[in-house]
């Protein structure tokens, strides 16, 4: 009996790869463990006075673990067919939730010819393919990766303390996206979002009007990136704006999404430098007042390798007025790394840096951290 069920299992699964699956089909992955320490001196929740030491220790799966399956295959017309499906390691049903609405769950079709490539999905957003991020560029890819964000215990600002990536970076919410095939050094990319609630993080058949105030509808992003190399000297710009809709929320009405980034890489003999500048002025906040906002963001950032060693350190600066207070919240990060790659897609890494945050409805410090952190990754 059960010979035959297997049997029978067989020539349903050989029928269907017969009749559907004509696309070759290849897989990849990425895992990442971290060790993290973490000395805080200034905890936002406790006390000023009594209880600011906060120093501990634990070890991470990291939020990026995943498993890529890509089909390609070609048109009758000649046009080149690309399907892509992610599964991260937080995607499972009551798990961690931190990979939630972010990109490595990526579900996408893409045509790609003369035109360039159309893909629709959950996939990145136009500014999240085509900026220079220095938020990535150090070992441990810090501070995006986060680890060293989540650790220490965050800010006590309900508005933040200022964003340095654009609205909507790396989150996975349905898009089309256009992306040009490279001119002259010259490549174009624009992306629509319906409304940012169609995420993994939520059901397929979300609400669009369930939202909170900055899940945006109707996000259109556009960027433009010119990459080229002079006399032995690498040059990467970018430029890109992001607009979207408000919600109104219990009768309150608040400004659209308004978002403007750019950046600029230089690379030269192994060094590999990138600032960039994010601006979101009053974006998402009430009509009715007059002091909030004036979001905006800058990172620094350098990087040099020689043969398998990279060392690199990144600075972000951000501010923001929150509600009625006349004065920014601000935050700042230093962060130091260390990489070696140990062959076969091994890579051992290390940073250390510090994290400071202010409210600017008092001027008290609500964060000050001290954190180290190792990694070790595997891509396959």
């Amino acid at each position: 009996m059960k010979k035959f069920f297997t049997t029978a299992l067989m020539v349903v699964f050989g029928a269907f790869v017969l009749t559907t699956a004509k696309a070759e089909l290849s897989l990849s992955g990425y895992q990442e463990f971290y060790a993290v320490s973490v000395d805080q001196s200034t905890a936002a929740g406790l006390q000023q006075d009594t209880q600011t030491d906060n120093a501990r220790s634990g070890l991470s799966n990291g939020r990026f673990t995943r498993l890529i399956a890509t089909g390609t295959s070609t048109l009758d017309s000649g046009i080149d067919v690309t399907g892509v499906f992610a599964i991260s390691k937080d995607g499972a049903a009551n798990g961690d939730n931190d990979t939630n609405s972010v990109a490595v769950n990526e579900n996408s079709l893409s045509l790609s010819g003369g035109f360039g490539t159309i893909s629709i999905g959950n996939i990145f957003s136009a500014g999240t393919m085509i900026h220079n991020r220095g938020t990535t560029l150090i070992p441990t890819a810090e501070p995006d990766n986060n680890a060293f964000g989540y650790y220490p215990t965050g800010g006590g600002a309900t508005g933040g303390y200022g964003a340095f990536d654009e609205a909507g970076y790396a989150l996975d919410g349905m898009k089309l996206r256009y992306m040009s095939n490279v001119y002259e050094g010259f490549q174009l990319a624009v992306s629509y979002e319906s409304c940012m609630e169609k995420d993994t993080g939520n059901a397929s058949n979300a609400d669009c009007n369930g939202g909170t105030v900055t899940d945006y509808d109707d996000v259109i992003d556009v960027a433009v990136a010119y990459n080229g190399n002079f006399e032995g000297v690498d040059v990467g710009l970018t430029f890109g704006v992001v607009q979207g809709n408000t919600q109104i929320l219990a009768g309150a009405e608040y400004n659209d999404l308004e978002d403007t980034s750019y950046s600029a890489r230089l690379g030269f003999a192994g060094i590999t430098a990138i600032y960039r500048y994010h601006s979101y002025g009053d974006s998402g906040q009430l009509v009715s007042r007059t002091v909030d906002g004036d979001g905006e963001g800058s990172v620094y950032a350098v990087r040099y390798d020689m043969g398998n060693v990279s060392l690199g350190y990144v600075r972000t600066e951000t501010s923001y007025k929150e509600g009625t207070n006349a004065a920014a919240s601000t935050g700042e990060m230093d962060i130091f790394g260390v990489g070696y790659n140990l062959g076969g897609g091994v890579v051992f890494e290390v940073a250390h840096g510090n994290k400071e945050e202010t409210d600017g409805s008092d001027s008290l410090k609500d964060t000050e951290a001290d954190v180290t952190l190792a990694k070790i990754s595997f891509g396959f």
